[in-house]
């Protein structure tokens, strides 16, 4: 006998297809009180979500997570579920209070607005009756039509060798900054045991971290700024993120070059230690471009 779980996932596709053929007759569909559900979400999801979730938010975090807040389709298709509307992911973190966010400016969804969100799930997710579906129509028609196919002739899209190395370089910017941020850092770690009785052992260490750190780190300046360039990428973080790394690979080079005439003075340990506060600005504005700007809150 077949188990019961092992038909979820044939049946919820067959849902899904007989859904999506009803979709025009439910973009009409009201709750039987008369309320256009719809078209309350429609509002919601334009003053409470679509800041965050879409295709030009300035959070990478919300964008990964789901960027079709401007569409309510593609909300019904991401996070909903045809067979049991009190599984849908939208149903968990409305009920838990999730979203929006505590660290964001967006003010939270009131008791109304939280009912209206499951209503909406337990009553099928209709759209609204004025058959519009989409949250923000400018922006629903920018990407439509960037989505469409142009009429204009096809210009070739094949990159000679030398773009495709520039390209591949580039995107090697993350796995080499790896190497600066651990080594720079660990210098700076060896000075402070410069104190203690592994002295010598100290001061060999961190030549060593600086003989591969400095190098390393201008490799990462270098590919970090050709990254940027090929990808076209343009905000104030990333601008910051980029001098701070040029501070950082022309800090290290230049202790790296003093370290044998003026390695014992102190003015070059207060040097090591702002390179290596530099090298953590410089680590968590790249963590805050991939990850979100509050990626570390506690």
């Amino acid at each position: 006998m077949v188990p019961i779980l092992a038909l979820r996932a044939p049946l919820s596709a067959l849902v899904w297809v007989l859904w999506l053929a009803l979709l025009p007759a439910a973009a009409s569909a009201q709750t039987p009180s008369g309320i256009d559900l719809g078209a309350d979400v429609r509002t919601i999801f334009a003053a409470k979500c679509l800041e965050c979730h879409n295709p030009d938010s300035d959070s990478s975090k919300a964008r990964r997570e789901f960027d079709g807040a401007w569409d309510l389709a593609l909300v019904i298709a991401a996070w909903s579920d045809p067979v049991a509307f009190d599984l849908a992911p939208l149903w968990e973190v409305v009920s838990e209070g999730s979203m929006p966010p505590e660290d964001e400016d967006v003010a939270a969804l009131t008791e109304q607005e939280a009912q209206l969100l499951l209503q909406w799930l337990e009553f099928g997710t209709p759209l609204p009756a004025d058959g519009n579906r989409f949250v923000d129509l400018p922006m629903a028609a920018r990407l439509l039509a960037d989505a469409l196919p142009s009429t204009a002739p096809a210009e070739t899209t094949t990159r000679s060798w030398q773009q495709r190395l520039r390209i591949w370089l580039g995107r090697n910017h993350a796995a080499i900054t790896h190497f600066p941020v651990a080594l720079l850092l660990l210098a700076a770690l060896m000075r402070v045991f410069q104190w203690s009785r592994w002295r010598q052992n100290a001061w060999r260490a961190e030549g060593f971290c600086l003989a591969f750190g400095a190098p390393c780190a201008i490799l990462a300046a270098g590919l970090g700024w050709l990254n940027a360039a090929n990808s076209g990428a343009a905000s104030d973080l990333l601008e910051r993120h980029r001098w701070v790394g040029v501070g950082v690979a022309g800090t290290s080079m230049l202790l790296l070059l003093l370290r044998k005439k003026y390695g014992a003075r102190v003015f070059y340990a207060w040097l090591l230690l702002g390179l290596a506060i530099a090298v953590a600005i410089g680590g968590h504005q790249g963590g805050e471009m991939v990850f979100g700007e509050s990626y570390l809150d506690f």
